[in-house]
């Protein structure tokens, strides 16, 4: 326990430390005037290679955001193929401002009772804006996962996001999980962060380690209780001011498999 407080501590002190070293120059732009309407669509691609002998996966997706004055909706719809299994996923999502300094998101999906996918997940945040120029955002967060199996993941998260002035953002996570049957606890974190400007190029890279609870991996086999690590680089590119090409390759390791991923999105904004 005292080890999983001192990764915590460290992840909240590295990106305070990080605001801290910004703070002098650190701005948020104007955001645009809010227009009601379809915001973006994006369409991807994504395949993955894995290791001890499991089949690649495939996944095919649309996602859209939509504004109507306070709220963000978004949708997902998902095609994937993992460990030999079809699957379909669809998600649902809305964020809305509060105040001007509290925000709100609320995100829900379900899977067709494929064992990778869930049967349902809730996910919800509330989100608080800091410092006197609004740069620094807190966010606390709470979410379920149930499994077609019976399996079940409670979450509680906190986060923090600094916008340095353009082109730096950083963000770090730490999410604690109980998994049932067996109570099982672990901790999980991420740190992020992205150069650019929008509308230009963004470049993201995220490392993010801890431990799983449960693990499906179809064909009524799962693992449990192990540790895990990812890294990922995303490269947004705008080739005019309404759409360009995202590309992400990521890296997945646990005590079981490794899997190597890279994913091709082409987005539309409508802003």
């Amino acid at each position: 326990m005292q080890r999983q407080c001192r990764h915590f501590f460290l992840l909240l002190q590295m990106v305070l430390l990080l605001s801290w070293l910004g703070s002098a120059k650190a701005q948020i732009p104007e955001p645009p005037a809010v227009q009601n309407g379809i915001h973006s669509i994006e369409a991807y691609e994504d395949h993955n290679k894995l290791s001890a002998g499991y089949d690649r996966w495939r996944e095919f997706g649309l996602r859209g955001i939509y504004q109507f004055g306070d709220h963000q909706f978004r949708a997902e719809a998902i095609n994937m193929n993992r460990f030999n299994e079809n699957g379909n996923y669809l998600g649902l999502g809305d964020t809305v401002v509060l105040s001007p300094l509290w925000y709100a998101s609320l995100s829900a999906g379900a899977g067709d009772k494929v064992p990778y996918l869930p049967k349902y997940r809730v996910d919800g945040f509330l989100h608080r804006k800091f410092l006197s120029d609004l740069s620094l955002v807190g966010s606390v967060g709470l979410g379920r996962y149930r499994a077609p199996d019976g399996h079940q993941d409670d979450n509680a998260s906190i986060g923090l996001t600094y916008y340095f002035s353009q082109p730096w953002v950083v963000q770090g996570q730490a999410k604690r999980t109980r998994s049932q049957p067996g109570s099982i606890d672990t901790n999980q974190y991420f740190v992020a962060a992205t150069w650019g400007h929008h509308q230009q190029t963004q470049i993201t890279g995220r490392y993010g380690w801890g431990q799983e609870g449960y693990q499906s991996l179809g064909d009524a086999r799962s693992i449990s209780q192990f540790s895990s690590h990812q890294k990922t680089l995303t490269v947004q590119h705008w080739f005019g001011l309404d759409w360009g090409i995202k590309v992400t390759v990521d890296n997945y390791h646990n005590p079981y498999y490794d899997r190597n991923g890279l994913s091709l999105a082409v987005f539309k904004d409508f802003r």
